[in-house]
């Protein structure tokens, strides 16, 4: 960038220095003195005035920046030792003292100003532009070309000798405009940063300016540093100015990097900030200082905050919440309400801003959320709820989150208060929100042990969220993403509830929901079943719930599926004949096995599933063999024989593709294969089954499945699971 450029230029503009100071003094004045023009004479004594102060003291124009501090601290100091304290008497000898004083105190004054108007003003302009102007003045000799020198062998080399003096001004001149305009962009580079904060541009062009003058004085002054190092050593100082300036600086950096969709850089910096926040010893008080700027009660500012919270997000993760006792309380103030939002801003001051302030708040009345203080409040609401779904990915911080009161009531309180705006296709502008609360949830909600049956507990006893998953679930114009998690909330809750709380907390969920289980149920059913109306994903998404409750809950979730309505079964069959996503096909597969296996009573869907079922084994069992198909099969269900017109459901599933499908399809349909001739209810199939045929292709498809991955390996039990249950048939 700039800066090493810049580097190199300051080391080329002081290296032709020395040759112009060399030139002039040992060359030049030693031997050409007597020979060289006044004109000549004053231009070389001026540059060699210029080159003295540049090259011995690089960092002279810095300061000379303190001149005027040092002028008003000089004036201050003669105030303060002349005038005197007390107020003044009324008698004439202390008027005649105090004129007197008076009089000394602008008598300083005037000679200061005329030390530094006739003195110190000149030194200081030829001291910052003195090579600028030794350039001009070399450019205007070259030009003119009236050196001097004739035939003596000593003054006939005069004339080349100011040539050369002069060309090295006017190069190191050059060098010193390009210099300058290379100053000049690194203010503009740090506005076409991704931040539009003109508070983080300018403490980056202050680190651009520090790091350019460090470069002049040390060339290694680079080495080992970069952005993010200069961050967090001014996050570490003792500063609070610096803490919140390195706290600018890192957020800077965090955009710049991230702007730029360059996964590989964004992990090498993430990588980076977590060995300087989290395992360098030298950094131990950054994050305590880091979530110190969370809390709505510090002294930090809104934007502040939201910087401090994007940074922590990054380092959630890697965040042990046992080292850091007091952390999650300034985490929990991220997500607290908007009128606490409101409240919690900084206080003007002075005495005048602050009555002012409060009869502003006083007359507002209510603050609304639509206006900029709203989208402000979104921005922190959303990283505080993406910190907690960081920090919900380890076990010990679920217990500590489980353990912290209130906690998860104002996570699940933009579910709750159901802020979803049903009637707009974008749900309004808090829909984000309320996805990021449901992240969170997921995750708490899939905790292992005693802190995840606590949190279930805790979250399946709010009536409210409840009610709002269900409503995003049956929600049409919700994301595919909030539907698909709203899911796997309530199938967690619903199996945690059923198959390992126990009867009690189901019906706890019942009575203070005001919803049934079984409802839940059913919905996942119509969802899955009905192609029409929703999408392959969400449908699959529903089946594999489906699936994962029929496993888990036996007997009672069998029966409350296949009795949802008198079509189930058939549906259920279409979708595993008929379906192109294999998922929903799998999914299909696996929620008849648990049918067949904990369905018996003997009633109509009991010969509906039967019925199904054969029609299913047929067309898979009956592969290769021309004279049977599963209609077949299935006719020996109710004693009747098809005729010979081509049926539709024998068209969708052609059996020669069973080598050829997924291997977790396959698997599905091996067991639901095995599962059947497990069980007692199914009719005999010996008379209509190759088993020739089929122990042929069998082996065929173990066989192009035999390489070592755990998908084969399912595969290959699954069709080992199905021979043992046929020769036990």
């Amino acid at each position: 960038m700039a800066t090493p450029c810049g580097w190199v230029i300051s080391m080329a503009i002081s290296g032709l220095g020395f040759l112009v100071l060399t030139w002039t003094t040992v060359v030049l004045l030693g031997g050409f003195v007597s020979e060289l023009h006044k004109e000549d004479f004053w231009c070389a004594a001026f540059i060699t005035l210029v080159q003295t102060a540049g090259i011995f003291d690089v960092t002279l124009n810095e300061k000379l920046g303190y001149m005027e501090d040092a002028l008003l601290g000089f004036l201050a100091a003669i105030s303060f030792g002349i005038v005197p304290y007390d107020a003044p008497s009324k008698s004439c000898t202390q008027d005649l003292l105090s004129f007197l004083l008076f009089f000394s105190v602008i008598l300083l004054v005037l000679v200061q100003v005329m030390v530094l108007a006739l003195i110190l003003s000149p030194l200081a302009i030829i001291y910052v532009l003195g090579i600028f102007m030794s350039g001009v003045i070399s450019l205007w000799r070259l030009v003119e070309h009236d050196h001097g020198g004739n035939s003596d062998e000593k003054a006939s080399n005069l004339a080349p000798a100011m040539q050369i003096l002069y060309c090295l001004a006017l190069l190191q001149g050059v060098l010193f405009c390009y210099r300058f305009l290379l100053t000049l962009t690194e203010k503009k580079f740090s506005k076409t940063l991704v931040t539009e904060d003109s508070e983080v541009q300018a403490v980056l062009y202050n680190y651009l300016r520090k790091t350019r003058r460090g470069c002049e004085k040390d060339p290694t002054f680079t080495q080992g540093r970069n952005l993010v190092t200069y961050a967090v050593d001014k996050i570490g100082s003792n500063s609070p100015v610096d803490s919140i300036s390195g706290v600018k600086i890192l957020y800077a950096a965090v955009c710049m990097v991230e702007s730029k969709n360059d996964w590989s850089n964004v992990h090498g910096q993430r990588m980076l900030i977590k060995h300087l926040v989290l395992s360098t010893s030298s950094s131990r008080n950054v994050l305590p200082k880091l979530l110190e700027m969370l809390d709505s009660r510090g002294l930090h500012d809104r934007r502040g905050r939201i910087q401090a919270a994007m940074i922590v997000e990054r380092l959630a993760f890697y965040i042990n919440l046992e080292q850091f006792p007091r952390s999650i309380q300034h985490i929990s103030s991220l997500i607290g309400t908007f009128e606490q939002y409101s409240i919690a801003e900084p206080y003007p001051r002075s005495k005048d801003g602050y009555e002012q302030h409060l009869k502003l708040q006083v007359t507002r009345g209510r603050p609304s959320p639509a206006g900029e203080l709203g989208k402000a409040y979104k921005e922190l609401l959303l990283q505080g709820l993406s910190i907690l779904r960081n920090l919900a990915a380890d076990e010990n911080n679920c217990r500590i989150m489980s353990n912290t009161r209130d906690l998860v009531s104002k996570i699940m309180a933009p579910v709750t208060c159901d802020l979803l705006d049903h009637t707009t296709d974008d749900h309004g502008t808090w829909c984000e929100v309320v996805g990021r609360s449901m992240e969170v949830m997921s995750h708490l909600s899939g905790a292992q042990g005693e802190t995840g049956s606590k949190l279930r507990r805790e979250i399946s006893s709010c009536g409210e969220a409840i009610r709002t998953l269900r409503r995003i679930l049956s929600c049409k114009k919700c994301k595919e993403e909030l539907r698909q998690r709203a899911i796997w909330i309530l199938t967690r809750l619903y199996t945690d509830t059923t198959g390992i709380s126990g009867s009690f907390d189901f019906h706890l969920l019942k009575k203070e929901n005001s919803c049934c289980g079984e409802d839940f149920v059913r919905m996942l059913v119509n969802i899955f079943t009905q192609d029409n109306e929703y999408s392959s994903s969400i449908r699959g998404y529903a089946g594999e719930a489906l699936s994962n409750i029929c496993f888990l809950g036996g007997i009672s979730d069998a029966t409350i599926i296949i009795q949802t309505s008198g079509d189930v079964i058939d549906s259920l069959t279409q979708v595993l004949l008929h379906e192109e996503n294999e998922t929903c096909r799998q999914a299909s597969a696996e929620i008849l096995e648990c049918l067949c296996t904990h369905y018996t009573k003997d009633d109509e869907y009991l010969h509906k599933l039967k019925k199904a079922i054969l029609k299913v084994i047929g067309k898979i069992l009956c592969c290769g063999d021309g004279t049977h198909n599963g209609e077949d099969i299935e006719s020996q269900c109710d004693g009747t024989q098809e005729n010979n017109e081509p049926n539709k459901d024998a068209q969708g599933f052609q059996v020669n593709t069973l080598s050829t499908m997924s291997p977790n399809l396959l698997s599905s349909l091996l067991c639901l294969c095995g599962t059947v001739y497990n069980t007692s209810s199914v009719i005999d199939l010996r008379p209509q089954l190759d088993a020739s045929s089929f122990l042929n292709n069998l082996r065929d498809m173990v066989v192009k499945r035999s390489g070592p991955t755990v998908e084969n390996l399912s595969v290959c039990k699954a069709a080992g699971n199905m021979v043992i249950s046929m020769l036990k048939y």
